[in-house]
């Protein structure tokens, strides 16, 4: 996989989370012992909004959608073109502290973020929470 292709995660070797990155500790244990990965640049729309009236700065509409990634990672992102439907695949890319999506070819799967969970059975992360 190129670099282009893939996201950084990172894991907690304590607890199993996998989070974004973050300076410092795990933020579900407080372990330090936490490593990146990468995981494929795509996911799955779990939820999605335009917005047509956004805070100053902000153009509009301003569509943003919540994306589940491998290992059950989510992340909130901007979407540039079309509001994409729950379920669709998407492809995430970061610029800096900025995560955007696009759909492949510009499609969308139609709907608005509503429905069942996209996921199920598709990405499972690979431990239990803990109880």
């Amino acid at each position: 996989m190129s670099a282009s292709s893939t996201l950084e995660i990172s894991r907690c070797s304590s607890c199993h989370g996998r989070f974004l990155p973050r300076p410092g500790a795990c933020p579900r244990c407080g372990s330090g012992d936490v490593t990146r990965h990468r995981v494929p640049a795509k996911g799955l729309v779990l939820a999605a909004t335009e917005l047509t009236a956004p805070a100053r700065g902000w153009t509009a509409p301003h569509r943003l959608a919540l994306v589940e990634l491998a290992e059950g990672v989510r992340v909130l992102v901007l979407v540039e073109g079309p509001l994409p439907g729950h379920g669709a695949e998407v492809t995430v890319a970061r610029d800096g502290d900025r995560y955007t999506a696009r759909t492949p070819g510009g499609t969308t799967a139609g709907g608005r973020g509503e429905g069942e969970s996209p996921v199920a059975g598709r990405f499972r992360p690979p431990f239990e929470p803990p109880r």
